[in-house]
């Protein structure tokens, strides 16, 4: 399931329009999302440098490997300009100068992405010396891309289902089989949700993976972003299950931490703390409202109950093409929210050598209010896990070793 042709002309239409008002010829993109969001040429992200061309008026273009002809053949909003192979010769980006020449934009004024390497910037001043550079270029497509349309919601609203059943799955790997690895919980996941993706949707756009995340227990849960291990949970470890996947290329996430059995006072404690801060900062989460605010008031929260110490990162950040993209949930931003936006909802608390608690939702912002795209249950009773029976034997072996020596 991907969006359509009308929706990649209307946005090259618009892109064109501002191109237009702010006086430039064309725009160069080489970052991946803002090609796949003008073009809907999705592609698997090497070294090998590939560009869109974005002129005032007129058809894009697509600037490929010989790798890719075949697979951007069914794109039909650009025309494809192909070259061998990186590093050429010549070097694909002086290629690309070679062609903005020839069809006569050698002196024009183009925008590009500020988000470009120097030494890819150094050849683009190279190979065209007489174009005239904005690097303003990019935060046409940035803009664009922070208010979503109907469809893309649409699919972020698929992908927010598919990331609570991921939740879910790794609680029920916990129930049926006991106290598995971080790892196992994790290969479960992904191939239960993908399974099931692969079997309810009409196409599949995998750039880096459909579906993915971490699984955090006991004192490794302190770590916001600990990788799965072979560790296993123990009774009365808590447990973060963070989740997320992508329908049509956009994104969602769902984060929510369980207990293993029955959850101490302490537990419950930072539990409903980052519960509470979850709730008021999804409340500040209204159009209009800077995005620093809903951050502080969400962040306040822990801060005033005494746990700066364990606070390790902001409220969130935007969702779309990208796990992690504009607007961000944070101090530094203070772009006010606008009715289209969909960011992530996930303050956390991390205890060195005891536990970590994080709650993670997918929010939309409309004009009447925030609503959170993701609905698995966040109350605390329901966090509880009962391990399934091989649980009491894998308490006692935590890290299950094979025998060594010879048979």
């Amino acid at each position: 399931m991907r969006l359509g042709e009308a929706f990649y002309r209307r946005k090259l239409t618009e892109c064109q329009a501002m191109l237009n008002d702010q006086g430039l010829d064309g725009l160069l993109l080489f970052n991946p999302p803002n090609i796949y969001y003008l073009t809907g040429f999705f592609h698997f992200p090497t070294e090998r440098t590939i560009a869109a061309w974005i002129p005032r008026s007129g058809e894009p273009a697509l600037f490929i490997p010989k790798l890719e002809e075949d697979h951007a053949a069914s794109n039909r909003l650009s025309t494809r300009q192909v070259y061998f192979e990186h590093l050429g010769p010549p070097h694909p980006v002086n290629w690309i100068g070679e062609r903005l020449t020839r069809w006569g934009f050698g002196r024009s004024v183009i925008g590009y992405e500020n988000s470009l390497s120097v030494g890819t910037l150094d050849r683009l001043y190279a190979a065209v010396p007489k174009v005239r550079w904005s690097d303003h270029g990019g935060e046409i497509v940035s803009r664009m891309r922070l208010v979503k349309d109907e469809e893309e919601i649409d699919l972020i609203h698929r992908a927010a289902v598919f990331s609570d059943a991921m939740v879910e799955a790794g609680a029920q790997a916990v129930r049926d089989h006991g106290l598995l690895s971080e790892i196992d919980i994790n290969r479960i996941v992904t191939q239960t949700v993908v399974r099931d993706m692969a079997a309810s949707l009409t196409e599949i756009v995998d750039v880096g993976g459909l579906a993915g995340g971490l699984v955090c227990a006991g004192p490794r849960a302190a770590y916001p972003h600990g990788l799965p291990s072979l560790a296993r949970p123990r009774p009365g470890d808590c447990l973060i299950l963070s989740f997320g996947c992508s329908v049509g290329g956009y994104h969602a996430e769902s984060e929510r931490t369980f207990f293993i059995g029955e959850p101490s006072p302490e537990h419950r404690k930072y539990y409903e703390a980052v519960l509470k801060a979850q709730q008021v900062g999804v409340s500040a989460l209204r159009t209009g409202t800077p995005c620093r605010t809903a951050n502080k008031m969400c962040l306040d929260i822990l801060r005033s109950a005494g746990y700066d110490s364990y606070v390790k990162h902001r409220m969130g950040h935007g969702l779309g093409l990208e796990g992690h993209e504009p607007p961000w949930v944070e101090d530094g931003d203070d772009t006010p929210l606008q009715a289209g936006m969909v960011v992530s909802a996930e303050p956390g608390l991390y205890v060195p050598d005891f536990g970590g608690y994080r709650v993670s939702d997918t929010v939309l912002i409309k004009s009447e209010g925030p609503e959170s795209l993701t609905k698995y249950p966040r109350d605390l009773e329901a966090m509880i896990l009962s391990p399934g029976a091989a649980a009491s034997l894998q308490a006692e072996q935590p890290f299950i070793k094979r025998k060594s020596g010879r048979n």
